[in-house]
């Protein structure tokens, strides 16, 4: 029961949601305690309240302080219903010169006293003074029907109050409208992050995702160097300053791809992502590397032609630029092998918006046929295929493909669209990488621990 709700309820993911949009949250508590502001100022009406208090004692000349008391527990229930006469309300009236009665009356008894309190709230404050002087002149036309035997004594007559009884600051108004605001706020981004059909864990892959679940990266934070702006931190795996849990999950991912593509008997993987910034050249980079390191003649190619990322990722600003080999014919030539491994990449430094003419060629699946009989496998890192178009094209030339779908950030309903799309083509989908999966209640970075190379697909995008 409880891991059903689990599934159903992403407490995690509805947290940190809520705290990513602390900000937001923050602005709406703040309006609407500054339009509580304006609101209690703009209707804000003095109103003003003279009382008197009174002893009551019994009209018995031998009254115990019981008796008293009683009297004066019996007299506040009962004076208000002579407050509530129709006689005595036109005589006060008649009294202040006024149409109807407007004031707010009350009494009470004061605790553990055989004293009574009349207060009376009027609009001014001559209008209270007046009217609690006209009661207290005018009451015994009626008082002597329901009060009874009982004597009043006024101990504090009443008097001109100075100022408003209700105060004019807005602070406490405030107070309750910057609390109830920020539980608004924070009851609609929680609302949201729950309706909202993304993939929020790797429970919801296997059962929102119409494919297999290849493994789960967890999210890496990262610095970027403050003073090397034009650096970006490797996210290789091979980098000693990457979380164990970063490279474990990611070499776990890349041990399922490799079975899974030795069942299906397939060489050549193509690597995609519905939408950008979801990590799919991270993982295509790592997964690349994990393979090699078990010993596998492995090549990465970077097909990415409109936002090429590998040279970065791998630190190879100076390699020579496959596109231009490609156009030259010559593309074997961007081959290079990665330091002391069995991986060889191949980079892509300028964007072209020219795929559709490279692919049209066939140079690049010539070059992908003859690299066949000599690696293990092959991996295509590709442009998303929401994107641009040339992915499917490119889907020709693989023999499956890896989709990465990036934790709480594309509906399941698209993901699925673009399985069915890959799935009618040759490459159909192995499988799907959940990547920047977040444990437990850790906040997100945004994207800057997966986009540090990025970019924007921009004007390329069709």
């Amino acid at each position: 029961m409880e891991k059903n709700l689990r599934k159903q309820i992403d407490i995690f993911s509805i947290l940190r949601d809520v705290a990513r949009e602390w900000v937001t949250i923050l602005l709406f508590a703040i309006s609407a305690s500054l339009l509580t502001n304006v609101w209690v100022t703009e209707t804000y009406v003095p109103v003003y309240t003279s009382k008197a208090i009174f002893t009551v004692s019994s009209k018995s000349t031998n009254g115990s302080i019981y008796q008293n008391l009683s009297s004066a527990q019996s007299l506040a229930e009962r004076f208000a219903k002579v407050l509530e006469s129709n006689v005595l309300k036109k005589k006060v009236a008649q009294d202040l010169g006024q149409e109807t009665f407007t004031a707010r009356t009350s009494v009470k008894q004061i605790e553990e006293t055989n004293m009574v309190e009349l207060t009376v709230t009027a609009s001014s404050a001559m209008d209270s003074y007046r009217t609690i002087s006209s009661i207290m002149e005018n009451y015994d036309q009626v008082s002597h029907y329901v009060v009874g035997n009982v004597i009043l004594y006024v101990i504090q007559p009443p008097v001109i109050p100075l100022s408003p009884s209700n105060s004019k600051s807005p602070v406490r108004p405030m107070q309750y409208a910057f609390v109830l605001g920020a539980l608004a706020a924070i009851a609609y981004v929680a609302f949201f992050s729950h309706r909202r059909d993304t993939v929020k864990n790797s429970h919801q892959m296997r059962e929102k995702i119409d494919a297999q679940l290849l493994g789960t990266i967890y999210h890496e934070k990262t610095r970027r160097n403050r003073k090397k702006p034009g650096e970006h931190p490797s996210m290789l795996i091979a980098n000693p300053l990457r979380s164990f849990a970063f490279v474990e999950s990611s070499r776990m991912a890349a041990a399922r791809v490799r079975s899974r593509m030795d069942r299906s008997h397939a060489k050549v993987a193509m690597v995609t992502s519905v939408a950008e910034n979801e990590g799919k050249s991270t993982v295509a980079a790592n997964v690349a590397l994990s393979i090699a390191k078990e010993g596998k003649k492995v090549l990465l190619v970077d097909c990415d032609f409109r936002k090429p990322s590998q040279y970065k990722i791998f630190g190879q600003a100076e390699a020579p630029d496959f596109i231009q080999l490609l156009k030259d014919g010559k593309p074997e030539q961007a081959v290079i092998p990665y330091q002391h491994t069995t991986l060889s990449v191949v980079c892509n430094q300028q964007a072209d918006p020219s795929a559709e003419r490279l692919l049209e060629s066939g140079e690049l699946k010539q070059m992908i046929d003859r690299y066949r009989a000599s690696m293990d496998y092959i991996i295509l890192d590709t442009a998303p295929l929401a994107l641009v178009s040339d992915t499917e094209d490119l889907a020709r030339l693989a023999d499956t493909t890896i989709l990465v779908v990036r934790e709480d950030a594309i509906l399941a309903k698209k993901i699925n669209d673009t399985i069915d799309v890959l799935n009618q083509t040759n490459a159909q989908v192995l499988g799907c990488v959940l990547n920047n999966a977040v444990q437990g209640l850790t906040a997100k970075a945004g994207y800057h621990g997966y986009s540090a190379y990025g970019g924007h697909y921009g004007k390329y995008a069709k």
